[in-house]
């Protein structure tokens, strides 16, 4: 089983990934939710997770320059992906700027996770 924490501080986000991991891989993962950098820490601190799918910005005015750094410190061996609108960021040009498995554009998530973004990490 695939244990996936997304961090994202919007919750409707949740639910369509959710959605698009229920329609892809069925009941072959386990989706955890952190609505804040903090949440996420606690989860990692505590919970088996195989890969992270993070929110470019969350709230605060942080970007996955802050929340990269802050994770990896807990553990610096779980896949990240970044999510972005906006992966035209200077700082999301290359994934090898902030040590991350991949940088997606949020509009191509769901064709990405299909050609098995996840189960590459």
């Amino acid at each position: 089983m695939l244990n996936i924490l997304l961090v994202d501080d919007d919750p409707v986000e949740f639910r369509l990934i959710n959605r698009m991991l229920r329609d892809i891989y069925k009941e072959d993962y386990l989706l955890r939710y952190a609505d804040s950098l903090e949440k996420a820490e606690g989860i990692l601190k505590t919970q088996k997770t195989d890969i992270i799918l993070l929110a470019d910005k969350l709230n605060n005015g942080r970007t996955a320059q802050d929340s990269v750094p802050a994770l990896k410190t807990i553990n610096e061996n779980v896949p990240m992906i970044l999510i972005s609108t906006d992966i035209n960021a200077a700082y999301l040009k290359d994934k090898v700027i902030l040590d991350v498995y991949d940088i997606v554009d949020k509009f191509h998530l769901r064709k990405r996770i299909a050609d098995g973004l996840l189960k590459g990490t």
